[in-house]
Order: C-alpha cells, then structure tokens, then sequence
C-alpha cells in the first residue's frame, strides 16, 4: 500500500510541476519546443510540428515523464541498500525513457500519417 501512495503522490507532483511550468506558460512552452525531448521525437520519427498540437503533445508528454519517474523511484525504494538504489535507477532510467520515448514517437508518426 505504502508503494501505491509514493507512486500516485510522485506521480501527481511531476505532473503538476511539469504542467505549471512548462506546459501552461507560452513563453516556457516556446523554449520547450526547442528541447531535447521534442528534438528527439522530431529527428528520429520525422514529426512535423505544424501538424501536432504541440500543447498535446505536452500533456503526452508530461504525463509520461511523471510515469517514468515515478516507476523508477518505485521500484528503488524497495531496496535498502543506497548504492544499490542508484545503480538500479540508472540501470531503469535510460531503457525505459527510450521505451516510452518508443511509443510516443511511433503514436505521433501513425497520427501524422493518417493526417496526410
């Protein structure tokens, strides 16, 4: 139960945080499409941001940042071990923001495609 509660509350703080200061303020929201995290999603799938709402696509995206990082701290906070707690956590990170990365790439390609 105590790992459903750190999950929800985490999960809900990086979304709020995440929304208050990037997704809901125009100027934040401009220095985000210039980012590494639409950067990406841009050159690796061929995504033209005329056709996607970008404030969508923020939702997406905040949304599925407060996932991996509240998975990740989930899943450490079992471990006792602190050493163990960071290099499992790093181990996490990087495959599973590749992995979610993945799916929105894919999801706003075949979104793209249907447009056309």
């Amino acid at each position: 139960m105590r790992q459903i509660i750190l999950f929800i509350s985490i999960f809900s703080i990086v979304y709020l945080l995440y929304f208050l200061f990037v997704i809901s303020r125009a100027k934040s929201l401009n220095k985000w499409k210039n980012g590494r995290e639409l950067s990406f999603l841009k050159y690796r799938y061929k995504l033209n941001y005329e056709k996607i709402n970008i404030k969508a696509l923020g939702h997406v995206i905040a949304l599925s940042n407060a996932f991996i990082i509240s998975t990740v701290v989930t899943v450490i906070s079992l471990f006792k071990n602190f050493l163990l707690q960071m290099l499992l956590g790093v181990i996490m990170l990087v495959p599973f923001i590749l992995i979610v990365y993945h799916i929105i790439g894919k999801i706003y390609q075949n979104k793209q495609r249907r447009m056309k």
